[in-house]
């Protein structure tokens, strides 16, 4: 039976939601998770678990800042989310590989070691040689490499398990098959939501409803997230465990390992709308990228494809915060490639919000107020 009152709802069942969830329970809060579907099907289940702020990075800036921040947090969010579920999410720091496949390729990766290495971040160049006796199957072609030891990977549909699993033992209610149509107010602040199964009264609601975050219905005025779905097409390969010993990144592809034999070959970026599914045209492209990356990898098993719809914005930044225009509702939306590696820190930047209306945190520069328009002030929600 769907509960009649909470303290916050949360809408989205995804690792971020979970994990905001978790955040409020743990503070106290009487906290209902939301999920329209089934929870972490979506963004969550499609990624590779990369936990990878410096590869991921084009340049200094608000999305790296925030991104070391939650990586310095990640060990002991594992280890407490391992502890509170009983699960073994697969946390590994063995780096990750970044090669170059031409001149011009290169050129950009020197572009990335050299500021990287100017702002204090451990970042190694690799000659060829070097490279390839860290990862045997690395093809002699490569036109140069570097390492990045303190970018880290995670097994993220068993993360986001036992995240759930965690937030439900730190009593957070969670109700799947439960979509969420509008978020209701009353005198200009939120009372509550309007589901598929009823209504839900709370003074408190965060949208973390991954690539649906703009398709909830809001009240008059209010202005909805600017935030989208980008498809995003992964292969999945078989070979031997330990065949690639960590993973494997270029500007056409990534290749990351679990511990089965499994290698994740990724990612399409595409403007599909919310149509997911996989394309002959980007499976192909995928492959080429990867037998290029790793030649031997010609000789392994083709076991799957799938898609998944990241949440995007429309200036490339999360959106994590009180809403501008409505008391009481709180994004943690947006996050696109980021979901994975930024969710320990918003999580708990969004419990500050909830619990005190500001936090310490590094996400100002996502404060929903840059899309209210000027004059726009953020308010700190209510509770009871």
């Amino acid at each position: 039976m769907l509960p009649r009152t909470a303290d916050v709802v949360v809408i989205g069942g995804g690792l971020v939601g979970c994990a905001t969830a978790r955040a409020l329970a743990r503070h106290g809060l009487h906290t209902l998770l939301l999920e329209r579907a089934r929870i972490g099907a979506e963004a969550s289940s499609a990624a590779a678990g990369m936990v990878a702020p410096q590869v991921e990075s084009h340049g200094p800036g608000p999305l790296l800042d925030a991104g070391l921040a939650s990586r310095r947090r990640y060990a002991r969010f594992v280890a407490a989310i391992q502890d509170e579920s009983g699960l073994d999410v697969h946390y590994r720091r063995d780096g990750i590989l970044y090669a170059a496949l031409g001149r011009a390729a290169a050129l950009r990766l020197e572009r990335r070691v050299g500021w990287q290495t100017a702002a204090g971040l451990r970042v190694r160049r690799l000659s060829v040689t070097e490279a390839r006796r860290r990862v045997r199957i690395l093809s002699p072609r490569i036109a140069g490499a570097a390492f990045f030891p303190d970018d880290h990977r995670v097994d993220n549909v068993r993360l986001t398990t036992a995240v759930a699993t965690a937030a439900r033992r730190a009593r957070v209610r969670i109700c799947e098959e439960t979509g969420v149509l509008a978020i209701v107010a009353a005198r200009g602040r939120v009372v509550g939501v309007r589901t598929t199964r009823g209504r839900v009264a709370a003074p408190v609601v965060v949208d973390a409803a991954g690539a649906w975050a703009a398709e909830i219905r809001l009240p008059a005025g209010v202005v909805p997230p600017p935030v989208f779905p980008v498809r995003g097409q992964m292969l999945v390969l078989r070979t031997a465990p330990d065949t690639l010993p960590c993973p494997l990144y270029s500007d056409g592809a990534y290749l990351v390992p679990r511990a089965d034999g499994r290698i994740l070959v990724g990612s399409t970026l595409e403007r599909a709308g919310f149509e997911k599914r996989v394309t002959v045209e980007a499976a192909a492209r995928l492959l080429a990228a990867a037998l290029a990356l790793a030649p031997a990898l010609a000789d392994a098993s083709f076991e799957g494809a799938y898609a998944g719809l990241r949440p995007a914005t429309s200036d490339d930044r999360p959106i994590v915060g009180p809403a501008a225009d409505l008391p009481g509702l709180v994004y943690a939306a947006g996050l696109h490639r980021s979901g994975i590696l930024l969710a320990p820190l918003v999580a708990d930047a969004v419990a500050d919000f909830v619990r005190g209306g500001r936090t310490r945190l590094p996400v100002a520069a996502f404060a929903p107020a840059r899309f209210a328009g000027p004059g726009a002030t953020t308010h700190a929600p209510a509770r009871k």
